[in-house]
């Protein structure tokens, strides 16, 4: 747990890189990528307030599809940002490696407990 911890706080840093570093001198820093942390944050409420177990419900279903949206859309905010020329591409890229972090470790704690549960052990 002590390394997930360490990457969402690495990717929290990537995500003030990606705002204050400037990467093209014709692009100025701006906080503009600071909407991906937002994602972040609101990712896993709909899991948490529509999922109720494993019943296979409607909701459990409009829970799965907005998470995957919220979390793709983390993706997608650098890419747009980057295209419209509000960010650099530079930036763009930080921004989304903040996000491969973040997600990477939420996955990761996810295989951890699902191994640590398992009766089955190698």
């Amino acid at each position: 747990m002590v390394v997930a911890a360490f990457l969402c706080t690495l990717a929290v840093v990537l995500s003030i890189l990606a705002c204050v570093i400037t990467t093209d001198s014709g692009i100025s820093a701006n906080w503009w990528p600071m909407f991906v942390v937002a994602t972040y944050a609101i990712a896993p409420f709909p899991l948490v307030l529509f999922s109720k177990g494993s019943d296979g419900g409607m909701a459990t279903y409009w829970a799965f599809f907005t998470t995957g949206w919220i979390t793709t859309a983390s993706f997608g905010i650098p890419a747009i940002l980057a295209h419209s020329k509000i960010i650099a591409l530079g930036n763009c890229f930080l921004s989304i490696a903040a996000s491969l972090v973040f997600y990477g470790s939420a996955v990761g704690v996810q295989w951890y407990q699902a191994r640590k549960e398992s009766s089955f052990s190698f």
